[in-house]
């Protein structure tokens, strides 16, 4: 017999909830000491995941003010499944009638890996047996929609060989999903890595700040927000919405209090950058004033090879193209050599931060790092340099 074992949040109705907030690899200790900031208890920090214990105020806290986490899971059940038929029976023994109604949509996605179970899409196929089938059976022959792009509810499957963790995302679309870019440029940065770039080089608004190759400006929109304290996801969608134990009071007084948190006046507050490309520029700009009119930041159409006055006492932050989607990697070079000598000559007495995922055009830079840090941008390894100027 396979055992079985309910986390203590969700099927018994305990409180403190028990789970976990996925991260990007290189960025598990800023997760978590963002949780401890918002008052969550972490439990131990994983690999590309921060294990917490929180009430339900918590949960509802970290899906609005979390920057770097990409989403906030609740396991519901972990069993042993040694085949594909023990994993739809342990899959159908699930109380999920109990968690979110007939009518809601999901969606299911698998993480993991197992020698076993692996075929990821009739894992899938399989959960999702077992999930309608026990509506079906509670509901009159009733069962939930699949919707793999919008759906109310998401279900995770972690396999870990042949233990299976049934976990509720709480979050629904991921955290990096702001609602703020809609539109952006070629091979843009994701926003959680972006806010974990100016987090990690300990910008926090007391510098002017310059992204000299700015895209459609998520640094300058998640620096205006990490140096005026303002919650990234404060009036977004969540998938805790849609399910049974949502309490809308409680979100709402949460909501309110990351509000008062906030800081409405940052008289010396300066985020400026520079686009080159006139769309991408006009991106920036339609995006600045659709979604952060108050904010102090200026964006340029300009290239920063041309002449312009110098910048002094700046923090510039940028990540430049690879060279693997945009341009070669010889144009990458030549554009890092470019930047370096651009901070040198244009930036004196100023702090600067450079990702990139092309170790050789790094080297171009010719500076010394006081730092140096391993992050991840989707599957290329990217190294973050920060250096005085």
């Amino acid at each position: 017999m396979s055992q079985t074992k309910s986390a203590p949040g969700r099927l018994a109705g305990e409180i403190p909830y028990e789970g976990l907030v996925p991260c990007r690899a290189g960025l598990e200790d800023l997760v978590a000491q963002e949780m401890r900031d918002l008052g969550i208890t972490v439990d131990r920090v994983g690999r590309r995941a921060v294990f917490f214990q929180s009430n339900k105020a918590g949960i509802y806290r970290m899906n609005m003010a979390l920057r770097t986490g990409l989403n906030v899971l609740i396991p519901i059940r972990t069993f042993n499944a040694r085949n594909y038929d023990m994993l739809y029976y342990q899959s159908r023994k699930t109380n999920w009638h109990k968690l979110f109604s007939v009518d809601k949509t999901i969606r299911i996605d698998v993480n993991g890996g197992s020698n076993t179970l692996n075929h990821s899409e009739y894992v899938v196929h399989r959960v999702k047996d077992g999930i309608v089938d026990t509506f079906r059976k509670l509901c009159d022959g009733v069962r939930p929609s699949i919707n793999k792009r919008n759906p109310d509810v998401h279900v995770v499957v972690h396999l870990d060989e042949t233990e299976v963790t049934l976990a509720l995302d709480t979050s629904g679309a991921p955290l990096f999903k702001r609602g703020y870019r809609t539109r952006h440029g070629g091979a843009p940065l994701k926003e959680d890595l972006a806010a974990a770039i100016l987090m990690l080089s300990e910008w926090n608004g007391n510098q002017p700040l310059l992204d000299p190759m700015c895209g459609s400006g998520t640094f300058l929109f998640e620096g205006w927000m990490i140096a005026t304290r303002r919650a990234p996801n404060l009036d977004r969608c969540f998938a805790f919405q849609s399910h049974f134990d949502y309490d809308p009071a409680l979100h709402e007084a949460e909501r309110e209090k990351l509000r008062k948190a906030e800081m409405v006046t940052q008289p010396n507050l300066r985020l400026s950058g520079y686009e080159r490309d006139a769309e991408t520029q006009q991106i920036a700009r339609e995006i600045l004033v659709e979604n952060f009119p108050e904010a102090a930041i200026h964006i340029e159409k300009r290239d920063f090879r041309e002449p312009a006055p110098r910048t002094s006492g700046h923090f510039v932050v940028t990540n430049p193209p690879y060279g693997h989607r945009l341009g070669s990697p010889a144009q990458a070079e030549e554009l890092h050599r470019d930047l370096g000598e651009f901070l040198k000559k244009r930036c004196p007495d100023s702090t600067a931060a450079v990702f990139s995922a092309n170790r050789p055009a790094l080297k171009s830079l010719d500076v010394q790092p006081d730092k140096v840090w391993t992050l991840y941008n989707g599957a290329l390894e990217g190294r973050l340099l920060r250096f005085t100027v």
